[in-house]
């Protein structure tokens, strides 16, 4: 058997040796767990609207993206919104400056893309853009502020997703129309088509996850 003295020098050697192994073990896990509870949420939904139609849609994407299982936060208004805070974006809006070169939606989205988009670093950031209008009252500028969101966004360096097929519409002319048969996103109709909104919803944001927007 180990005398006294040897039990303790055994205990003296041991010792130092857990505490190397437990000081290695937390300086590998510990930065990667702190990693990922600091990441950003995942996508933010953001509108401005005038009669409500704009944000009835934009609740749709949202449920479409929970129902998805998308990591999503609440829809929030433009105005009180960080873009900023969020991995990819989704942003809506309705029209009415009908044939306005800029300043088109008629809401806070007029001066977010001039006075607030420019000064952030959103170089990179995925977006997608929805429009919301009425083809058969003004059919020649069917969901033309879209296009504005279309186009300030990819100016600021993001890349935009998400473009559509006009197959459906009836409308006659469109700045939301970017190429010949596609909209630059999802352009709804509460006025003409409201049916088919919740589905075109659903069906854009399993298209936008085959592109690997989120």
């Amino acid at each position: 058997p180990l005398g006294l003295q040897s039990r303790l020098n055994m205990k003296l050697i041991i010792a130092p040796l857990l505490l190397a192994s437990a000081s290695a073990f937390s300086t590998v896990v510990g930065p990667t767990a702190f990693r990922a509870s600091t990441s950003l949420s995942a996508t933010g939904v953001f509108y401005s609207t005038m009669t409500g139609n704009c944000e009835t849609c934009g609740g749709h994407i949202v449920e479409a993206l929970k129902g998805a299982g998308v990591d999503a936060g609440d829809l929030e208004e433009i105005g009180d919104a960080d873009a900023t805070a969020y991995d990819s974006l989704i942003v809506g809006a309705p029209t009415w400056h009908t044939g306005a070169d800029s300043e088109r939606s008629g809401t806070a989205w007029d001066q977010w893309l001039y006075e607030t988009l420019p000064g952030l670093d959103l170089s990179g950031k995925k977006v997608a853009v929805f429009g919301v209008g009425d083809q058969e009252g003004y059919a020649d500028n069917y969901c033309d502020a879209a296009g504005e969101l279309y186009d300030q966004f990819k100016a600021a360096g993001c890349t935009l997703m998400g473009l559509t097929s006009t197959d459906g519409y009836n409308h006659g002319e469109s700045k939301a129309e970017i190429e010949p048969g596609k909209f630059c996103g999802c352009m709804f109709d509460e006025d003409n088509q409201y049916d088919m909104s919740e589905d075109r919803a659903k069906a854009w944001v399993a298209q936008l996850q085959g592109e690997g927007f989120f």
